[in-house]
């Protein structure tokens, strides 16, 4: 298993190398040498500021992936330092990609092949394969980490169904409202004269105004025949005793109170009506009280299946009130 693991990481390190290493012609040493990041990355080495210089280090090989001097010490630093063998490895590689024939050569690889010592140990060591024991542990172990993974996928399924439900609960709302509200869009269309709001307040508001205008009229009318004919009396001659005007004042009297009569008499209507159609409020209101303002009043009175905007449909059965 060791051995399994080894060549995959040394693999796909291979595979790496072949990616980075950019040429892998000779550079002259002299000049790799002479770059001051590399002289400050020395500096740093030579006076034991270890961290420091693989930082400087890291930073010329990155600026300068040509520079195989630098390179070369970079993965000495990682090997003996930080002990970090599978990035030594492949700062090796990547240094005998650039420099196969150099005097570093060999020395480099002789260190790669510690660096594979090193990291089988480190694998054998993580995976315990020297102890059936700490396999078998280890084996337990990843079987608890794969029930509790089982346990979350289990809890995760269960909240993804509840969500499409709750998806699937708002889709059909939205279906329905989409569908009331097409009806109410078609119903519109059918009845493109339908009263809004606003204009069934100014309708109230004009025969309010009319209405007043008219009676006020009226009564202007009357008092004037009223004073022509007190004047004048019931010929175009002028009375001649106090009886024949007091006569006259009781007819006008009796006069004024039929018409009054007449005006607040209440057309009869049954108690109910089950709305045809074509029906609306004002329709209604004209056929059994005479006078269209008496729509809010049915309104009023039949507020459970009437809505605000006095909007009718054909085959409810309407309560009239009694005015």
């Amino acid at each position: 298993m060791a051995r399994f693991h080894l060549k995959l990481v040394f693999a796909s390190l291979a595979l790496t190398s072949l990616c980075v290493s950019g040429c892998e012609r000779k550079k002259d040493i002299n000049k790799e040498r002479e770059s001051r990041a590399y002289r400050s990355a020395m500096v740093d080495y030579r006076t034991g500021r270890i961290e420091a210089s693989l930082k400087s280090f890291a930073k010329v090989v990155r600026d300068e992936p040509a520079n195989s001097s630098a390179r070369f010490l970079y993965a000495c630093l990682l090997q003996d330092f930080k002990r970090d063998f599978i990035s030594a490895y492949n700062a090796y590689n990547e240094y005998l990609l650039q420099q196969p024939d150099s005097d570093k050569a060999k020395i480099a690889t002789e260190r790669m092949r510690i660096c594979e010592k090193e990291v089988a140990i480190l694998l054998a060591e993580k995976y315990s394969l020297a102890s059936p024991d700490a396999q078998a542990k280890e084996i337990a172990k990843l079987s608890d980490k794969i029930k509790e993974l089982e346990e979350q996928l289990s809890l995760a399924q269960k909240g993804m169904s509840e969500t499409q439900q709750r998806n699937d609960a708002l889709a059909a709302e939205r279906d329905r409202l989409l569908t009331a509200v097409k009806s109410v869009e078609a119903d519109v269309d059918q009845k493109p004269n339908a009263p809004s709001v606003k204009g069934v307040k100014e309708l109230l508001e004009e025969e309010e105004r009319v209405e007043r205008t008219d009676y006020a009229n009226d009564i202007a009318k009357l008092r004037a025949e009223e004073k022509d004919e007190l004047a004048t009396g019931t010929t175009l001659l002028p009375p001649r005793t106090k009886e024949d005007i007091q006569k006259r004042e009781a007819e006008l009297a009796a006069k004024r109170a039929k018409e009054e009569e007449l005006r607040n008499k209440k057309p009869s209507h049954p108690p109910t009506y089950v709305v045809q159609e074509g029906d609306t409020l004002y329709r209604i209101a004209v056929r059994f009280y005479g006078r269209l303002s008496a729509w809010k009043a049915i309104r009023d009175a039949n507020k459970a299946i009437i809505s605000n905007d006095g909007r009718v449909r054909a085959g409810e059965t309407i309560v009239l009130p009694g005015q």
